[in-house]
């Protein structure tokens, strides 16, 4: 697929590396969209994944305004069930797995300041990346300049917003060595909505004399010592007072304080042959308190370590290009629970050691049948090993283990109709397990795991036409059909609201259309249009709180999309604005409550100057411009009718950058 960015010199020597082998954009044969340059930086807060992935056709973004939950990004619906964080999809930084290796991502530790490209795979990538890969998000950060460079940004904003950035790099021979900070805060829009955070980013960079050796070591650390969580009201509180928390997060003090530390170790190598291999390992650590609007078990402590490795090669044998690797991760997860005393922790209910070990091997081949045409396919072999080892004696022992194992094949073509027009089809699968969070949120109300929760499965079908890139007018449509079975589906219990208990539905079906349009009529002057038109409905799912086949599932609408226009130069005046639409959804199975639908205004304004060795960029920039009220997010099948998490209203903001370069 085209790069999805406005700036055409961005599309030229751009290498798509998400697929896991090395293909020009047009020539991949799964969906992938690219974002780069200006698109991710210029006159953005840069807080969150939504300011960049709202332009991406078939991704759905919400509660990017509560830190304590962390955004949630669905791609085709995978991942909108996600009880926090980013659940379904596989996120990588700088190619090393951002998720945890059962499947569950944050983004709090992640520096948006410092990121310059993000590749989406859009649709089901388990013949690739295993486990819980109903999408892939690669984030790939700046590398080590040339010559030295120093760079200052700060922003203030309404609700109390505060950003301080700071980076610099330098080359020392063959070492190169960049390294950047960002503090922030905000106070929030509602009541017990604040947030605190610290980012730290280094990254290490060696290459041999002939530059066919290539080492990087990436440090980062974060710390966040207050992210409020206000909880979801009903639509009594919502129409009393939008920005209210609700009052048992209050009185329980909701919300989260974390510090996590990663390293990460890349090598790449090329052959003279034309071959090339690559190889990576990483360590984790993460320390988490979280506090949750309830009594029983309402504090979690959680110590998690996870490590690492992987490798791959790649074969260039006249028309056939080769992949093949491994993936080895671990995960210990020390979690314990205390009863929350409104806001006091209280005695220890769970005390348990959850261990997630998945390894995966795959391979990959694309053959060039034809000048115009290319066949590819690929499998991949995954097995994972579950474990909970309980330590809380009092209630007996529900130590527990489980093992999955699955195939996840794939096979595509691509192809040019004539000099303007290219096209792909694909048939991809995925799986994905529970999470070892879900599994330990029991519904039976003793340790150990959920024992009745079934991995889901997934087969994925689409076919793609776009035009050539280098054309003055872009366009690019996405057909796609995807059918899962065991799904897993989200429900909260009256006497525990806020915590979320899983269990499987029987079949689901999503089915829709994804659109690009981009045109850019003069050097200064460009728009892009990205529509995504889906049915993400129940097949089959029976409960004793009824029969919802044929509804369709919670918190994914069946229309969204996005207009930006784009006035500017890479100096002097520049504008931007954006209009977003979000249709109707429901927020619960049975399909009774309906969220209206909302259209956003985003505006954003600024000078660049540049001089030598200084550049000097002031912006401005104002979100709901237009004052809609809508939810960032709807918390989907919630008890006693707590669906709604109100938004801001207008909100301002302004910033100044200053670079320089030797």
């Amino acid at each position: 697929m085209v790069a999805d960015t406005l700036r055409e010199d961005t599309l030229r020597g751009v290498t798509i590396s998400v697929v896991r082998m090395p293909t020009l954009p047009g020539r991949a044969p799964l969906s992938v969209s690219t974002l780069q340059g200006d698109w991710l930086r210029r006159a953005e807060p840069q807080l969150t994944l939504r300011e960049s992935l709202a332009a991406v056709p078939g991704v759905w973004l919400s509660g990017e305004a509560n830190f304590a939950q962390d955004i949630r990004i669905a791609i085709r619906g995978f991942g909108a069930r996600s009880a926090f964080g980013i659940r379904g999809i596989r996120l990588l930084l700088d190619g090393i797995p951002e998720s945890a290796p059962d499947g569950q991502g944050q983004v709090d530790n992640l520096d948006l300041a410092v990121v310059e490209r993000i590749e989406v795979l859009r649709g089901s990538s388990g013949g690739l990346y295993g486990n819980a890969s109903g999408g892939v998000i690669s984030l790939h950060t700046d590398g080590v300049s040339n010559v030295p460079t120093l760079r200052l940004r700060t922003i203030a904003g309404s609700w109390g917003l505060l950003q301080a950035h700071v980076s610099g790099s330098r080359r020392l021979g063959r070492h190169g060595l960049r390294v950047a900070l960002t503090h922030q805060r905000l106070n929030g829009y509602r009541e017990h909505s604040a947030m605190r955070a610290a980012l730290l980013n280094a990254r290490w960079e060696w290459p041999s004399h002939d530059s066919t050796l290539r080492l990087r070591l990436l440090l980062n650390y974060a710390r966040s010592p207050q992210a409020d969580d206000p909880g979801a009201l009903t639509a009594e509180q919502t129409a009393a007072n939008r920005r209210a928390a609700h009052p048992t997060n209050t009185r329980f003090n909701a919300g989260e304080s974390v510090a996590q530390g990663r390293a990460g170790l890349v090598v790449e190598k090329a052959w003279k042959s034309g071959h090339s291999s690559s190889a990576r390992a990483y360590a984790l650590r993460r320390n988490l308190e979280n506090r949750l609007p309830f009594q029983r078990g309402g504090q979690v402590r959680l110590r998690r370590f996870a490590a690492g490795t992987g490798a791959q090669h790649h074969w260039i044998i006249r028309y056939i290009t080769i992949s093949a690797g491994l993936d080895f991760d671990y995960q210990r997860d020390d979690r314990q629970r205390f009863d929350n005393l409104n806001g006091q922790r209280g005695s220890l209910e769970l005390d348990q050691i959850e261990t997630f070990v998945a390894t995966g091997l795959f391979a990959a081949a694309q053959w060039r049948v034809h000048p115009r045409w290319s066949l590819s396919a690929g499998l991949r072999a995954d097995r994972v090993w579950l474990c909970a080892a309980d330590n809380y004696s009092a209630d007996g022992d529900q130590s527990g283990r489980s093992t999955y194992a699955r195939l996840s094949p794939w096979a595509g073509l691509t192809g040019s109709l004539g000099d303007r027009l290219q096209m792909r089809a694909n048939w991809a699968t995925h799986f994905e397990t529970p999470t070892l969070g879900e599994l330990s949120n029991n519904p039976y109300g003793t340790g150990g795991f959920h024992p009745n929760l079934r991995p889901q499965r997934t087969q994925t079908w689409e076919i793609g036409l776009q035009t050539n890139p280098k054309k003055p007018f872009q366009a690019n449509a996405t057909l796609f059909w995807a059918t899962t079975y065991d799904e897993l589906t989200p429900f909260e219990r009256p006497q525990t609201p806020g915590r979320l208990y899983y269990q499987n539905a029987g079949q689901t079906q999503r089915a829709g259309l994804e659109l690009t349009l981009i045109t850019r009529p003069t050097p200064t002057l460009a728009a892009e249009l990205t529509w995504t038109s889906a049915a993400f409905r129940y097949v089959r799912y029976s409960t004793p709180a009824g029969n919802f086949d044929g509804n369709r599932l919670p918190a994914l609408p069946q229309h969204w999309g996005l207009l930006d226009v784009r006035y500017g130069a890479d100096r002097g005046w520049f504008a931007r604005a954006q209009v977003r639409y979000l249709g109707d959804y429901f927020a619960d199975d049975a399909n009774q409550t309906l969220i209206a639908p909302v259209t956003l205004l985003q505006i954003r304004v600024g000078y660049r100057h540049c001089r030598q060795r200084h550049t000097l960029e002031v912006f401005a920039g104002a979100d709901n411009a237009n004052q809609a009220a809508y939810f960032h997010h709807i918390r989907p099948n919630a008890a006693a009718g707590r669906f709604f998490e109100p938004a801001a209203g207008r909100t301002l903001f302004a910033g100044m950058l200053w670079e320089w370069k030797q």
